[in-house]
């Protein structure tokens, strides 16, 4: 009979050595709730504190002075044991000597499974009655206790006197509520890691061991979400390491990249999520010398405490109170102005930085510099995630209706260049008649050591005191390799006089 019994309860089962003889054996008996249970526990508040035993618990306020319940949901409930110890009359006289221990049950509601084990012999005499007592406890026990989707357990009491055979709860319900979580808990990631589930992104079955499974309890196969997370570390696309389920935006949690990074991935990752934190404070800017970085004051002003440089933190040029920051055109022109940019070089500088801007947008969210080269007006920050026209730089919550009412979706802005482009072309035709103006015998200065040298060619001159030669228009050192001609006038050139 008890080989029977191990081939059907395996591991549930586990034989003891009695020194009287007896067969003395426990049997686990598990209870399938296959849409879980709600266990609504009752406290006498004059016991007790009051406190919920468990974070995941919900407080419920009964209409009883004095009396508080709590609620949980549990999936396991933890097993029930049954020992049983075989007399030699047995089965033919004598049921087994048996000891049902629930830890927890109510002891009103052991003793009921005991007398109703009692029955059950009574009705079945002289029959092997383990297994018929270990099913009956599995299927219909607890609709016998009035166990439903709604466990209910009763106030804390003491043991409960009478039938030795019925061991109940005999710790507080504060401890046998998260005891009871636990388990469930436990008993839950098992089952995951030992069935199949589909993968929604390769489309693959797996066991729940080749899972991972996020707090929002959407899971995807380690394989997949391990190239997505490395694909976006290295990309530094931080804002997507999310969820990958269509409706879900859930991050991802530190632990679990922990698990699905590298280690020096993982370091990035870090450094990533710091250098992101400290550009989201609006206070804290870099210094434009070092690097380091800095807080700001309420003027706008920055001292940095590596390098000990103060600047304006607007537009990262040294501190002026009082007066505006200026623009990229005014520093060109100061600096044309000062003799540090020739002309032309102060003109191109500026053609180049509108012809950069003109394909450039900064997000309104994070203020990163984002270039586009083709495509649609919606576009989405690599930084934050952040989609904005690039028309307007408006943000776009969702969606394509910002494009029907103001912005065409694929419209291209026009480059305003024209006014810098003639005045170009004026500098151009300007220089080179006054290079003309100093025909060929005539004597110049050297644009480098300044001494006075013949000028035997219109466009080239040499200087023996540096040993170089010069181009005439733009006075730049020339390093001859083919034609002496395609330099002179080339888009190269830069034209001022000497």
């Amino acid at each position: 009979m008890l080989l029977a019994l191990e081939a059907i309860y395996g591991d549930d089962l586990v034989e003891f050595r009695s020194k009287t003889g007896l067969r003395c054996f426990q049997i686990y008996i598990r209870y399938d709730l296959h849409d879980g249970a709600e266990v609504c526990a009752k406290f006498d508040s004059a016991n007790g504190n009051g406190e919920c035993p468990d974070d995941d618990c919900t407080e419920q306020h009964e209409d009883k002075q004095h009396d508080l319940s709590y609620s949980c949901n549990i999936q396991h409930l933890p097993p029930l044991i049954l020992t049983c110890v075989l007399p030699q009359s047995y089965p033919s006289k004598e049921p087994p000597y048996f000891t049902v221990t629930a830890k927890w049950m109510d002891g009103p509601s052991v003793l009921k499974l005991c007398e109703m084990l009692d029955t059950i012999w009574a009705e079945l005499p002289g029959q092997e009655i383990v297994y018929q007592w270990v099913e009956w406890i599995r299927n219909s026990s607890l609709p016998h206790l009035g166990f439903g989707k709604k466990i209910t357990l009763g106030y804390d009491i003491s043991a409960h006197k009478g039938d030795n055979r019925a061991i109940s709860r005999s710790l507080s319900l504060e401890s046998v509520i998260p005891w009871m979580l636990s388990y469930s808990s436990k008993k839950c990631y098992q089952v995951f890691l030992e069935d199949l589930h589909m993968c929604m992104i390769c489309l693959s079955q797996s066991k729940g061991s080749n899972f991972i499974k996020f707090p929002c309890q959407h899971m995807f196969c380690f394989e997949c979400m391990e190239t997505l997370c490395r694909m976006h570390v290295k990309e530094g696309t931080l804002f997507q390491l999310v969820c990958p389920d269509t409706k879900c935006t859930a991050s991802i949690p530190p632990y679990l990249l922990k698990r699905l990074l590298s280690e020096e991935e993982f370091e990035r990752w870090d450094k990533l999520t710091l250098e992101k934190a400290l550009d989201s404070m609006s206070d804290l800017v870099h210094c434009p010398r070092c690097a380091t970085a800095c807080l700001a004051d309420e003027d706008n002003n920055a001292q940095c405490p590596k390098c000990r440089f103060v600047f304006c933190s607007l537009c990262k040029d040294p501190r002026h109170p009082g007066k505006p920051c200026l623009t990229l055109e005014e520093k060109l022109l100061q600096q044309q102005a000062s003799g540090k940019i020739a002309a032309r070089g102060m003109v191109e500088e500026m053609l180049s930085i509108q012809s950069l801007y003109s394909d450039a947008r900064s997000c309104p969210k994070c203020r990163m510099t984002i270039s586009k080269s083709e495509g649609c007006n919606k576009v989405v920050c690599i930084k934050c995630g952040q989609a904005f026209c690039f028309i307007c730089g408006k943000a776009i919550i969702a969606g394509y209706n910002h494009f029907d009412r103001n912005c065409d979706l694929y419209e291209e802005k026009e480059k305003d260049t024209t006014d810098w482009r003639k005045r170009l072309d004026q500098l151009e035709a300007k220089n080179r008649r006054r290079a003309q103006s100093q025909p060929v015998g005539s004597t110049i200065k050297c644009p480098k050591c300044r001494i006075k040298i013949h000028k035997g060619d219109e466009k080239y001159v040499y200087c023996w005191a540096c040993q170089a030669s010069y181009c005439t228009l733009c006075k730049k050192e020339v390093q001859f390799s083919g034609f002496r001609s395609e330099h002179w006038g080339s888009p190269q050139c830069v034209g001022i006089k000497f």
